[in-house]
């Protein structure tokens, strides 16, 4: 098997990876194994300029990658939509609790500008 496709597998199973990450909001270690995945195919592009590569494997690999992408573009979008929605509720929990402030606030009975001697 030549470079081209064994770098394009090792993408491939990296971006499995990558899926599952996100899948558990990992985020952070999802946005480093994306890099890696992208300096994979890169790596991959210029492995295919030094040597002749079989076109059909090489399109079953791009397929399958861009199946993949697609996955993660899905499921990175759900976790967009759900932490958009999580921070609508706690906005609206916040304006909710902020209206009991102003009636659990202690009002003095007494005003400093009222005189005590009548």
């Amino acid at each position: 098997m030549s470079e081209c496709l064994q770098l394009l597998d090792k993408a491939l199973a990296l971006g499995q990876r990558e899926l599952e990450l996100l899948c558990a909001g990992m985020v952070e270690q999802t946005e480093e194994a994306a890099h890696q995945r992208g300096a994979l195919m890169e790596r991959a592009w210029q492995a295919k300029e030094r040597e002749p590569v079989d076109v059909d494997a090489l399109m079953g690999k791009l397929r399958q990658l861009k199946s993949l992408q697609g996955q993660l573009t899905r499921e990175a979008r759900s976790l967009h939509k759900s932490l958009e929605e999580d921070l609508a509720r706690s906005r609206k929990e916040r304006g909710r609790l902020s209206g009991y402030r102003q009636a659990t606030t202690i009002v003095p009975t007494a005003s400093r500008f009222v005189s005590k001697r009548g």
